[in-house]
This record gives C-alpha cells, sequence and structure tokens, in this order.
C-alpha cells in the first residue's frame, strides 16, 4: 500500500470513466455549442461552435464556459496520453465506435484490448485532474474511486494496521 496515495479502486474508477465520457460528454458538448465532431481534431479551436446571438442570462453564460472549459480538459486529457491510450480513448468516445472495432483497428485480441482499455481509462482518470486545472475548471471532477479502508474486526473499530 502507497504511503502518499490512498489505494484506487481500479474498475470502480474505470467504469466512473466509461459513464462520464459515454453520459456526461454529450451533454456538455450541447452545453458548449458544440459538436462531438469538435473534438475530433488534434486541437481544438477556442471559438465556440455557433452563436445564436440571444443575450443569455449570466448562470446561462457561465455554465456555457465551465462546460467549453471541460471540453478542453477532456480534449487535452486524451491527445496527451500515451500513443496507444489515445487511439483507445479516441476511437471509443470521440469515434464512438464498438470495443470490437477498435480492438480490431489496434491489432489485439479481446482479452488484450481490455487490459489496455483499462489502462487508458485509468490513465485518462489521473491526467484528467490536471488539465482541469490547467483550463480552470469549476468544480473540478474527480473520477477516481478509492477503496474502503478495511477495519480491524476487534472492538474499537479502528483501521487495521
Amino acid at each position: 500500500m502507497s504511503v502518499l496515495f490512498e489505494e484506487l479502486d481500479c474498475d470502480k474508477t474505470c467504469d466512473r470513466v466509461d459513464d462520464f465520457l459515454t453520459d456526461d460528454l454529450e451533454k456538455l458538448i450541447l452545453m458548449a455549442g458544440r459538436n462531438l465532431t469538435d473534438l475530433r481534431s488534434p486541437t481544438l479551436s477556442s471559438a465556440p461552435g455557433h452563436s445564436t446571438g440571444v443575450n443569455h442570462a449570466e448562470a446561462s453564460i457561465i455554465r456555457g464556459l465551465n462546460a467549453e472549459a471541460e471540453l478542453r480538459a477532456i480534449h487535452h486529457t486524451i491527445y496527451h496520453l500515451p500513443e496507444m491510450s489515445k487511439i483507445i480513448m479516441r476511437d471509443l468516445y470521440i469515434y464512438q465506435m464498438e470495443s470490437w472495432q477498435v480492438a480490431d483497428a489496434i491489432r489485439y485480441g479481446h482479452t488484450q484490448f481490455n487490459t489496455l482499455k483499462r489502462r487508458a481509462q485509468l490513465f485518462f482518470a489521473d491526467s484528467f485532474d490536471h488539465w482541469q486545472r490547467y483550463m480552470a475548471c469549476q468544480p473540478i471532477i474527480d473520477l477516481h474511486k478509492y477503496k474502503q479502508p478495511e477495519l480491524d474486526r476487534n472492538s474499537s473499530g479502528k483501521k487495521a494496521e
């Protein structure tokens, strides 16, 4: 066990990354006035995807700016991952390919692909923290899930050492 870091629950963290990039990404894209193809480019322009010219309420503008910052953080996180992880995350969540299609494209079998996918998701969770801070996102979303400390079965209820 690490002295510096809490023990990570890898399965729950990977599930959380998958849920975030599957469910929340689409909402962020809509809130920012963008579309999924904007994320496909290795560079994401700072100009919004479109503007209606309507004077929005301040809260709506702030939500849109926060969504834009989150999208930039997601984009930079994916495009700064190690090459294999970048390909897997980009193909799964931006190009929305099926797992078997990505496995075929990178020429790995199902079992090895699942290991690489899991590693890519963990790398994403770690790197996403940095890029959110860099892009001044509010609030910071922590995709990590940690294992609960085991309690000693003795009467005191204190943590076992």
